[in-house]
């Protein structure tokens, strides 16, 4: 695990941990420190993922660490997992996506998109 997604990970426990915290306080307090808590939320989430303008399925869109789209890397993006489930790709034993497992298909290649001409 790099540093910065060990960071982002901490940010967002200690923010949860902070609502946690929070519940026992006041209704004012609660309004005031939601949003706060909420926005770091936020920005940790949005560091994990790739940039917003960034193509899904584009050159520009891949995990070099991973070796998948980053938009569906769920090793660097853990909230993706749900949808993964949902659509029933999802192997718990290997914790990837079906479709992204190359334990049980090692004949599956991911391969990144070809880098468009004159970039």
């Amino acid at each position: 695990m790099n540093s910065s997604h060990l960071m982002i990970c901490s940010v967002t426990l200690a923010a949860s941990l902070m609502l946690v915290g929070c519940g026992q306080q006041s209704a004012r307090t609660d309004a005031t420190t939601t949003p706060n808590a909420a926005a770091t939320t936020a920005e940790a989430d949005a560091d994990q993922r790739a940039p917003g303008n960034i193509v899904p399925g584009s050159y520009e869109d891949w995990c070099e660490e991973h070796q998948v789209p980053e938009t569906q890397c769920t090793r660097c993006d853990p909230s993706l997992i749900p949808a993964f489930q949902a659509a029933n790709d999802w192997d718990a034993e290997h914790g990837l996506p079906k479709s992204q497992c190359t334990i049980c298909n090692p004949k599956l290649k991911i391969v990144r998109p070809p880098k468009p001409e004159g970039k």
